[in-house]
Order: structure tokens, then C-alpha cells, then sequence
């Protein structure tokens, strides 16, 4: 499995989660992408498997919503997403998991009704029982990089994947 269809494969499975962590419906998390309902809840029972091309929608919608946020719960929201990433090196696999297992318990709490202040510092604490502290923001590479600059770096790995095989092929044709 590449990187890439690891990276697909966990926002996957962690789609349900993560729309209830930001306090979304199937229908909100829809509409934010110009698709239904139906395939919100589809995607989070794994039928179809999510395309590159969702992958993308999702990520970029839930990362620029995180960005809007403020204090703790812009905070959090990131410190989760990074997580199912498994961007943040520093935290084990064993950590990843079980502050993953809390927010999942925290996403249901919210989707029940609970507030987002009461549901962000549960979380906040949780993750900082677990030696994951909150993610340092730095606003000058938000502003140059902005949310899409993981979107470059996945291109970027495309191409390099495509100029790989294609270079596999020429050397076929000389065998």
C-alpha cells in the first residue's frame, strides 16, 4: 500500500469521527461538498472506497474549517486530524491509537448534543493525559503555505510514482 492509499484508507475510516468531531450531520458534511447524504454515509461504511479526487474534497473542506476555528477547538481539530494522518512522528503508534479510540468516544458525545467548550477540553485533556500536547501554530507558514500545501506535496508524489513506472516501461521495450 502507498503512502497515498494509506493516508485515503485513514481518512476513511476515520470519516465518521471526524464529521461528528466538527459537530457536522451527513447532510452538513454533504453539502459542504456538493454531494448527498447518501454518500457521506456510504463513504463511512467503506462502499465505494473513497476516490483521490474525495480524498482531496474532504480533507481540504475539514482542514479549512479547522483553520476557522478558534483557541482549543482550532487546536484540537488539528492535533486530531494530524493524528489520522499520521503526520506528527513523535507520537507512537500506541498513543495515535488510543487518542484516536477518545476522540472517537468524544465525536459521539458531540453529535448527541453536548457542547462543543465541554467536548473540545475532554478532548483536550485526554489527548494531554496521553502526552500529546497541542500543535503549534505557526501563522506565517499558514499564510505561505496555506491549507492546500499538502495538496502540492501529493501531486508531487504522483508525478514522481508516474515518471517512475513510465521509466519502467521505456526500460521494458529494450529487453
Amino acid at each position: 500500500m502507498t503512502t497515498e492509499e494509506r493516508e485515503i484508507a485513514e481518512l476513511q475510516s476515520n470519516l465518521e469521527m471526524l464529521r461528528k468531531l466538527f459537530g457536522w450531520t451527513a447532510e452538513q458534511l454533504g453539502n459542504r461538498l456538493g454531494v448527498t447524504k447518501q454518500t457521506i454515509l456510504n463513504l463511512e461504511h467503506g462502499k465505494p472506497v473513497m476516490s483521490k479526487i474525495q480524498y482531496i474534497a474532504i480533507r481540504s473542506v475539514m482542514e479549512a474549517e479547522a483553520m476557522s476555528r478558534e483557541g482549543e477547538e482550532r487546536e484540537n481539530l488539528l492535533k486530531v486530524l494530524s493524528l489520522v494522518f499520521n503526520e506528527d512522528k513523535t507520537v507512537t503508534k500506541e498513543q495515535r491509537e488510543k487518542a484516536l479510540d477518545a476522540a472517537k468516544v468524544i465525536s459521539t458525545a458531540t453529535a448527541a448534543g453536548a457542547g462543543t467548550a465541554a467536548t473540545m477540553s475532554v478532548l483536550a485533556g485526554s489527548l494531554g493525559a496521553l502526552g500529546i500536547g497541542a500543535i503549534a501554530i505557526n501563522p506565517a507558514l499558514v499564510a505561505a503555505v496555506g491549507v492546500g500545501g499538502w495538496v502540492a506535496g501529493m501531486l508531487s508524489k504522483t508525478k514522481q510514482a508516474e515518471k517512475k513506472k513510465q521509466s519502467k516501461k521505456g526500460d521494458k521495450k529494450y529487453d
